[in-house]
């Protein structure tokens, strides 16, 4: 009996196939040829993984392992790395005029003959799961190949932008293609966001196209539309480059990569989110130009009696002290700062960071992204053990760390960031996962609010059309100036609202009254928008921004 008999036998007498689909595959392999588990996949009468079990368990045949076949690098060139990753195929065998090609997609009827018009060579497709497919695109077709990324151990990887010296410049995204490689438009949209001082890109996928957004203020706009099938490439690229491979399968991973423009270094925080569509990446550029790391310029941005408070809360020995902003450079530049005012008072003093943009002299920093299958909260532990009588928290996303961190400023000082946009959201969050009872008993010292706003260009600023306040609103317009700078300067905003027993929220509802009678308690200072206002009517900050921030 023939093999492929034989085989069909076998698959009716398990129940996976039917006589009726065994002689259709049967015939659609005389007229085309080719393999009958391709066309019994192709045409949807077994799966993949079905078909790749049934043969190792019935048949005792291993599936083709292809990544660990030694002589593919020689029939490499065939296909270049472009073609290779778009359409997910690895060839790994040539006979003749007949090019055997690993193959993980069926839904595309054009896909044969595309790769036998390009090749000019007979495909004869195998079929494989796709992460075997993918390990081998790995193996094959690594992004380690390309001379603008660097793989360095014991540090971040680096990818260049642009360097003169190994003449690698990045391509202006009109000249690419959505089927362009990963590497190409992770570059272009790099380059562009920097050009117009968009500090966060979003790389999501949908249904019918791989995004790339970027988030300016609270927009987000898409820039760029990718095809489909270039999220796989891309998240290869994203992941290699902020070493997130092999962090564990948590829903929610943090890495980070450098990037060099000529002399010049960004950093870039890379944050993972596995979704329905499949995986978003959030990666926020710092610049260390842009970084002030001192609390003397920094609290400019509060009224003196806001700092007398403000300072008198961090010296005090225990107590939970929040900062409150957006994720990006400005509340960054707030908690370095902060720390390094503070840490010479303690004997002891712990910061734990997803990701360590500075290293500080005399603190013990923690980075969660280097450090495998660990928490935020089992960190804090450790810290705890080790006698820390002074514990910094950068970021706190959930409520399990929140509570850990309320038991350890009842001994110590905290000083913890959360990425909320308010303090009023902050104090909303902290209700609604149930601190009440800690925000009443004092140990919330109070929460500072950062807020940044970027600076007008003077040689390029053009009035916004009239926005119901009583003064003008300037935008910029882009000049060979602003394209000419490093970074888009900016001007931090801050707002102190202390709190204690007497005027602590007990209730979502309570809220605004606490924080009136917070600022009550400051005799009124000016709140963070007003503070905003007041430098707008300046003309001096772009009121584009201006409008979005205060929703105007």
């Amino acid at each position: 009996m023939a093999e492929k008999e034989m085989m069909g036998k076998l698959l009716i007498d398990e129940g996976l196939l039917n006589e009726d689909q065994l002689n259709k595959a049967l015939d659609a392999q005389k007229q085309m040829g080719g393999r009958l588990g391709y066309h019994l996949i192709r045409m949807g009468f077994i799966n993949v993984s079905r078909l790749s079990q049934f043969l190792k368990d019935s048949m005792g045949i291993i599936p083709f392992n292809i990544a660990d076949e030694n002589k593919i690098g020689e029939i490499l060139d065939i296909l270049p790395s472009e073609l290779a990753r778009f359409y997910n195929v690895v060839p790994i065998e040539k006979k003749n005029n007949i090019l055997t090609v690993a193959i993980a997609d069926l839904d595309n009827p054009r896909l044969i003959p595309a790769l036998e018009e390009y090749t000019g060579l007979k495909i004869d497709p195998l079929i494989c799961p796709r992460e075997v497919i993918v390990e081998a695109l790995e193996k094959f077709y690594g992004f380690k190949k390309d001379p603008a990324i660097q793989i360095l151990k014991g540090s971040d990887n680096l990818f260049i932008l642009s360097g003169k010296e190994m003449k690698i410049k990045p391509l202006h995204w009109s000249t690419l293609k959505p089927d362009s490689s990963a590497v190409d438009w992770l570059r272009a949209s790099l380059a562009e966001a920097i050009r117009i001082g968009c500090r966060r890109i979003i790389i999501k996928p949908t249904m019918d196209s791989l995004r790339i957004a970027f988030k300016i203020g609270d927009s987000v706009e898409d820039r760029f539309l990718l095809h489909p099938r270039k999220e796989e490439e891309m998240s290869s690229l994203i992941e290699e480059l902020a070493k997130l491979k092999d962090m564990g399968k948590r829903a929610e991973i943090e890495g980070r990569f450098r990037v060099q423009i000529e002399n010049r270094f960004l950093s870039l925080n890379v944050q993972k989110i596995q979704t329905i569509q499949g995986r978003r990446y959030t990666l926020t550029i710092y610049d260390e130009k842009i970084f002030c790391k001192e609390w003397e310029k920094l609290k400019n941005g509060l009224l003196q009696r806001e700092v007398d408070s403000f300072e008198k809360a961090l010296n005090e020995k225990n107590g939970m002290v929040i900062i409150s902003g957006p994720m990006g450079s400005p509340i960054s530049s707030v908690y370095y700062a902060i720390l390094e005012f503070v840490k010479g008072k303690y004997r002891n003093p712990f910061s734990i960071e997803s990701n360590c943009l500075f290293t500080l002299n005399n603190i013990i920093q923690v980075e969660l992204s280097r450090i495998e299958e660990t928490t935020l909260s089992e960190q804090v532990t450790l810290a705890l053990k080790d006698s820390a009588d002074f514990l910094a928290v950068n970021p706190i996303r959930d409520r399990s760390s929140a509570e850990i961190l309320f038991f350890a400023s009842a001994k110590i000082k905290t000083i913890n960031v959360f990425h909320q946009e308010s303090c009023f959201q902050t104090l909303k969050w902290l209700l609604k996962n149930g601190f009440k009872s800690p925000i009443r008993a004092g140990i919330l010292k109070g929460i500072l609010s950062v807020a940044s706003i970027s600076l007008l260009c003077p040689h390029c600023k053009i009035p916004l059309e009239s926005t119901g306040l009583k003064y003008q609103l300037y935008t910029r317009q882009g000049c060979q100036h602003c394209l000419s700078l490093d970074y888009t300067p900016y001007k931090i905003f801050l707002e102190w609202i202390p709190m204690n027993k007497e005027f602590a929220p007990s209730s979502e509802e309570d809220i605004k009254e606490s924080i009136e009678n917070s600022r009550k308690s400051l005799n009124y200072p000016l709140t963070l928008s007003e503070k905003i206002l007041e430098e707008a009517k300046k003309g001096e900050i772009d009121g584009s921004e201006v409008r979005r921030a205060l929703k105007i």
